[in-house]
């Protein structure tokens, strides 16, 4: 058992290391330009992503730590998968995607089962910030699953 805890909460920590140089890549591209005339930009759901999916690799860090049903096969799997995905959908916007909708709708699908899974931790802080913040990523990939690039 600790073992898989120590593999796990190094699997977060690298991939903790990757999300900082993806910020600093999302930062340099701040310039891309607006849409015109919708509200959610390129720039806008790609740090939505990036912060989703920093949220799930600390959460499920933090899961590993509590034990109990925070530690459920299912429960890391999800947030390892919430986190894949939200990384996976920033680095779509980031090159303009022609298939950014299909990849933001799964996103989006899957932050939502992430927040829903989340939110079954009434009293923990930490989970119901990991549940808001998969919500508004889910909000803002369905936004952008709308628009072109």
């Amino acid at each position: 058992m600790q073992d898989r805890r120590w593999m796990l909460g190094s699997g977060f920590a690298l991939a903790a290391t990757g999300l900082s140089v993806r910020l600093a890549e999302a930062q340099q591209a701040g310039a891309m330009p607006d849409m015109g005339g919708g509200k959610m930009t390129v720039q806008e759901c790609v740090d939505s992503c990036l912060k989703s999916h920093a949220m799930c690799l600390e959460t499920g860090r933090y899961c590993t730590e509590q034990g109990g049903r925070h530690n459920a096969v299912a429960h890391l799997a999800l947030l390892l998968d919430c986190a894949e995905m939200c990384q996976t959908t920033a680095n779509s916007l980031l090159r303009r995607s022609p298939q950014h909708a299909v990849v933001c709708e799964a996103c989006a699908r899957l932050c939502e089962a992430c927040a829903r899974d989340c939110e079954g931790f009434t009293s923990d802080p930490q989970m119901q910030r990991c549940a808001r913040t998969c919500q508004d990523c889910a909000r803002s990939c369905r936004d952008m699953a709308k628009m072109p690039l």
